[in-house]
């Protein structure tokens, strides 16, 4: 028996083929114009005789040596699951549903797969039909086999303030991947990977990426098989115990997304931010002033007032109260859970500054980390039940804070009810959320939890938004410790790292912009020296760094020199002028051959018109500087330059130049020297 479905959507295809010898059997991926077939898998020497062949749904015990979908046991007979195919049906739209089960143990799973907006989405779904709770051990969102180009994997890592690196290696025999094994997506940036044939690069070569819509402990992985076929795995990573489903219970992962591209990187960048705009409302992006390296913990109402005075003259629109203005906060030891104005900081509470900041023509956001309790607190001493790890009464901190038990509904009407009284009155525009410990030990009672408490933290997150629809979320952990697909859709900006150091904040945004567009990534000016680094940067070169996101303050301003205050106001003014463009446009990088030079474009969402950003990041190897080429522009176009410079109104008219030249020649645009940077505008015309 031989059955086939086919979808097609957004310029992608995908066929799967059914057969009695390999199951639900994967025939084709990719760009819907390449579509081919594909032979039945072949017999190995010292294979099975019946090959399972590249397939969804995998399982072991037939001869192959992948991993499996599932692993799920019944918890009254110890019988280990082993599905079998069912059947197969188109499900609406562009969309198909894979049956599988295993009779004897009365689990059945599904294989959910749909297309749309050119990308795949996927997800299982697991239902007991059974008289036995069943186990399940681990569940994968996706497994996909690979197709033949899938040469190498380009991940991510980083740590705290040091998030964006990316490693590019050949993936030969065994595994890569990575994983977040303490309950948040993790500094090592999202949890997705990309799968790349040898020498794709910026705009050429066949490349994939996967990404799962998790914000909880997860592991993504490329696998080169024995045989040499490939595989790919997206799976949320479950706690033993945590999934036990009871007779009639039904559970589904995460879904995980797959971006196809035969245009290289740019391609999958194009594809994630559209798909990153569709979840986000459409929403004005104004200025932020946040108070955090401006006054840490020292402050209070009179000196707030005074410096959201100094914002508002440098042009910030948003004035954003960080850590330390609720009762008790002096430092980072106590108070987390007593969300109520300090009385000695606020005699009236946020109102007296909240009616200030308006006056100055900016609205107001606070700082918030729901999550959490400090030991050192009226909520932690009325409920030392509530947080994780109980009960035991020593169990580790971080940041000398412990996790709040969000599976607990308790919990989440406490924080709502919380939050409802901040919000209810007006006034407060935006929250930025943060996250500053991971999970550990994810236990309550000593019932692991950690599935659990992501769920829960969705489920307050949705709650909030749909009792306040204006409020605006930043997700923050830490810096960058908790951005991904799964909370995107619940909050509306990213605080990508709490890195502010312009040098480390170029590698920082260029790794994040492969999937977060501009307007969705916090992009600050920092002091100098920077906090972390202790590195000394022209506000120039700082406001640069800054403009190709949603651009913010974060410093002191009467720590500025005259000259550096008109400068970022230029910046901030300039960043007005551009960020229609910037935040609907589409970013990329431009290769070079010096190393100490960074070349990066907004392209409009219309082609055409585009911003060039360079970067002078070091000395060069040779005192003549080469010329920038800007490859990629269509053919015969003709482009009126301008070099826009800071205070300065309508920019600087350097002639015309056609896509050929630009691409041949190159601009004479290096800055020259280091910690400088130059911004041009090319216009089109038509």
């Amino acid at each position: 028996m031989t059955d086939s479905l086919r979808l097609s959507e957004g310029g992608l295809a995908l066929k799967v083929v059914r057969t009695e010898a390999s199951g639900f059997r994967l025939v084709y991926l990719g760009p819907a114009s390449a579509e081919q077939g594909m032979g039945p898998a072949p017999v190995l020497p010292a294979g099975p005789d019946h090959p399972p062949g590249p397939r969804l749904l995998a399982q072991r015990g037939d001869g192959y040596d992948g991993s499996s979908l599932l692993e799920a046991v019944g918890m009254a007979d110890g019988r280990a699951a082993a599905l079998r195919p069912v059947s197969m049906e188109q499900t609406s739209g562009a969309g198909m549903r894979l049956h599988s089960a295993d009779q004897a143990l009365g689990l059945s799973a599904a294989v959910e797969i749909r297309l749309a907006h050119g990308l795949v989405h996927m997800r299982t779904r697991v239902h007991n039909r059974g008289s036995q709770s069943v186990l399940l051990v681990r569940c994968a969102a996706l497994l996909l086999p690979l197709m033949d180009w899938a040469d190498e994997i380009v991940s991510g890592y980083g740590s705290w303030a040091r998030e964006g690196h990316q490693s590019r290696r050949p993936l030969e025999a065994g595994f890569i991947g990575k994983a977040a094994r303490l309950g948040r997506s993790g500094f090592d940036g999202p949890p997705g990977l990309i799968i790349c044939e040898a020498g794709a690069g910026q705009t050429a070569g066949r490349v994939l990426s996967v990404q799962l819509a998790w914000s909880g402990s997860h592991r993504i992985q490329a696998e080169r098989l024995r045989d040499g076929a490939g595989e790919l795995l997206a799976e949320a990573l479950y706690e033993p115990g945590e999934i036990l489903l009871a007779p009639g219970e039904t559970f589904e992962t995460p879904e995980a997304l797959l971006a196809i591209s035969a245009q290289g990187f740019g391609g999958l960048t194009r594809a994630w931010h559209g798909h990153a705009r569709r979840l986000v409302r459409s929403l004005a992006r104004p200025v932020h002033f946040n108070t955090w390296e401006a006054r840490y913990f020292d402050f209070d109402q009179a000196s707030l007032i005074d410096l959201a005075g100094q914002a508002a003259q440098l042009g910030a629109e948003r004035f954003v109260l960080d850590d330390g203005w609720f009762s008790g906060r002096r430092n980072d030891r106590t108070s987390l859970g007593d969300w109520t104005p300090d009385r000695d900081r606020f005699p009236d509470g946020l109102g007296p500054l909240m009616g200030a900041v308006r006056k100055l023509g900016m609205s107001f956001g606070l700082w918030v980390e729901p999550e959490m309790v400090s030991r050192e607190s009226q909520l932690y001493r009325a409920h030392p039940d509530w947080a994780l790890g109980y009960p035991d009464d020593m169990a580790p901190t971080g940041r000398n804070q412990l996790v709040l038990d969000l599976s607990n509904p308790e919990v989440r009407d406490f924080l709502f009810g919380a939050l409802s009284t901040l919000l209810r009155p007006g006034g407060i525009d935006y929250l930025k959320w943060d996250c500053n410990r991971e999970l550990y030990p994810a236990t309550h009672k000593g019932r692991l939890t950690a599935t659990a408490q992501v769920s829960g933290l969705y489920d307050l997150l949705d709650r909030l938004q749909a009792e306040f629809p204006d409020l605006e979320i930043e997700s923050c952990a830490s810096g960058g410790g908790r951005i991904d697909f799964g909370i995107l859709p619940r909050v509306m900006r990213f605080w990508a790292s709490d890195a502010t150091d312009a040098l480390d904040r170029i590698r920082i945004q260029d790794s994040l912009s492969r999937y977060i567009p501009a307007e969705m990534m916090g992009s600050h000016v920092g002091p100098s020296p920077n906090p972390i680094t202790g590195r000394v940067f022209p506000m120039a070169f700082r406001g640069l760094v800054s403009l190709f996101g949603h651009l913010g303050v974060e410093l002191d301003p009467a720590k500025l020199t005259a000259d550096e205050r008109a400068t970022l106001a230029a910046v901030i003014a300039l960043h007005k002028q551009l960020r229609t463009f910037v935040h609907a446009g589409t970013y990329k990088v431009l290769g070079t051959a010096d190393p100490a030079l960074h070349v990066s474009a907004v392209i409009h969402p219309e082609g055409g018109d585009f911003l060039l950003r360079v970067l002078r990041t070091g000395m060069s190897a040779y005192p003549l500087q080469a010329r920038i080429a800007v490859p990629g522009l269509p053919e015969g176009a003709r482009y009126s330059v301008q070099e826009l410079i800071l205070g300065e109104a309508g920019g600087r008219d350097l002639g015309v130049e056609t896509a050929e030249a630009l691409a041949w020649g190159g601009l004479q645009g290096d800055p020259r020297m280091p910690h400088h940077g130059r911004l041009f505008q090319f216009h089109q015309i038509r």
